[in-house]
């Protein structure tokens, strides 16, 4: 019979501002905030334990190579200012936190090796975001320009609140989908159901454990869409024989 995986545990477990959670008996997957030094951590920390079979990251091969050789990677005019600004507002914010966009990533593939798990890229690739980006209503664009330069300008000032956007996530992202609806489906509900296909398919074609590593504002979606998920029999559910007549 198909193997029916549900979530068993519903209440995530924090450590700092990462979220970790169980799903059946096969997956954990482990939210986190890309520019959060304790995600890096417990990124570590949890293939150790876990030791699976599959580390499945939030990443295309692209965004992988760009971080292991961030001195061969050059941001490009054509992706658009806007875009460029949110690149160099991330960068920024990990300058500050002292952990840089991706160190969770990096981590994971380190482990991933040292345990012996192979890693499998999850993510849609970047070209089609980037895409997407540049198709972007004009209003939405303008949109995306000021806030990104205006939090560039404000944040050397304030404070980087991370146990207050682990904790309001849900709104914070409720507010996003309000102020830009295109970008965060491009963003968010494409990429999601992408990267649970991505999910579902390494389920199907594996038998051992499964560490999914994903930004936090992406956790509880792909969770909930991996409920109930039947994985394939690994065996044949029909016989065939030839009698011999003669």
């Amino acid at each position: 019979m198909p193997i029916l995986i549900d979530v068993q545990d519903r209440t995530p477990m924090m450590s700092g501002h990462t979220q970790t959670r169980n799903v059946g008996n096969r997956i954990t997957l482990v939210g986190t905030i890309h520019v959060d030094p304790t995600s890096t951590h417990l990124v570590g920390e949890t293939i150790r334990s876990t030791i699976p079979e599959v580390v499945a990251l939030e990443l295309d091969r692209e965004r992988l190579r760009a971080l292991e050789n961030p001195d061969a990677a050059r941001p490009s005019l054509s992706s658009g200012a806007s875009f460029l600004a949110m690149a160099l507002l991330e960068k920024f914010a990990g300058q500050l936190t002292g952990s840089s966009p991706g160190s969770e990533m990096l981590e994971a593939v380190r482990t991933a090796r040292l345990v012996g798990a192979n890693v499998e890229l999850i993510d849609r690739p970047i070209g089609i975001t980037v895409a997407g980006i540049r198709k972007l209503p004009l209003k939405e664009k303008i949109r995306l320009g000021v806030d990104g330069l205006a939090s560039l300008v404000l944040l050397p000032f304030g404070t980087l609140e991370l146990s207050k956007l682990a904790e309001d996530i849900d709104p914070q992202l409720g507010v996003f989908r309000n102020r830009y609806p295109r970008l965060s489906h491009l963003l968010l509900d494409e990429r999601e159901k992408y990267m649970v296909d991505r999910i579902k398919q390494i389920l199907t074609e594996t038998s051992g454990r499964v560490v999914g590593v994903v930004g936090l504002g992406h956790l509880s979606t792909i969770a909930k869409a991996l409920e109930g998920f039947k994985e394939a029999p690994t065996y044949s559910e029909s016989l065939s024989w030839t009698l011999d007549t003669g």
